[in-house]
């Protein structure tokens, strides 16, 4: 390691410095990034460092949360030192990227990528059961996921790969064969349409109750 420097850790963070500190962030796509901070570092600038790995720009619709010591969701004060916040209040130093304001219509996002943090908010709360839609908007939302992860369908791929896909929300009992005619169904909805991210977001926000 350069310079002779020797990481050590603490009961809660890893420490480079007594005036730096690493923190974890689990995105929407649910990957873990790392932050290096000052110990002063607010929580505006984790979510900059954040916005900028993920190229994204109108960052005061997001926002950082983490789980306080009752296991209840709370959002970091942005404004604050973000050690002295999560030393306080955090179960443990593990923080959450989200949508945090939501706009009443899709047109209003300009960059490509806000919509897609948006879209993945939406899966993301559909498939863990905090947003509510039918079985039919399930399917829809399902199909319309498939095409933004993996592109518009294509008469030689196989659809095979849907079955190992979590297209449904979790707590959605189904049989095998009713699995199986609904993975059906998503694939005939991928394959009836041609997407892009603001035809998703803009399906999405229906769910919300916005036009």
């Amino acid at each position: 390691m350069p310079f002779g420097l020797k990481l050590r850790r603490t009961r809660r963070y890893n420490v480079l410095s007594k005036n730096c500190f690493v923190t974890r962030i689990r995105l929407l796509d649910s990957s873990v990034i790392e932050c290096t901070l000052s110990v002063e570092s607010t929580g505006r600038e984790c979510l900059e460092a954040v916005a900028q790995r993920l190229e994204l720009r109108e960052t005061h619709y997001f926002g950082l949360w983490f789980l306080s010591k009752s296991q209840q969701a709370r959002w970091v004060e942005l404004e604050k030192p973000l050690k002295k916040h999560l030393d306080k209040f955090a179960n443990e130093p593990l923080l959450f990227f989200g949508v945090m304001f939501y706009v009443p219509n899709v047109s209003w996002l300009q960059q490509e990528a806000t919509r897609y943090q948006y879209y993945l908010q939406v899966k993301k709360d559909v498939l863990e059961g905090r947003l509510r839609c039918s079985l039919e908007q399930v399917i829809r939302l399902a199909g319309l996921a498939v095409q933004a992860d993996f592109g518009d369908y294509n008469q030689f791929d196989s659809q095979d790969f849907l079955r190992e896909y979590v297209l449904f929300p979790m707590d959605l009992a189904l049989e095998e064969a009713v699995l199986e005619e609904l993975t059906q169904k998503v694939a005939q909805e991928r394959k009836a349409h041609r997407t892009i991210m603001e035809t998703v977001c803009t399906w999405a926000f229906s769910l919300w109750g916005f036009s």
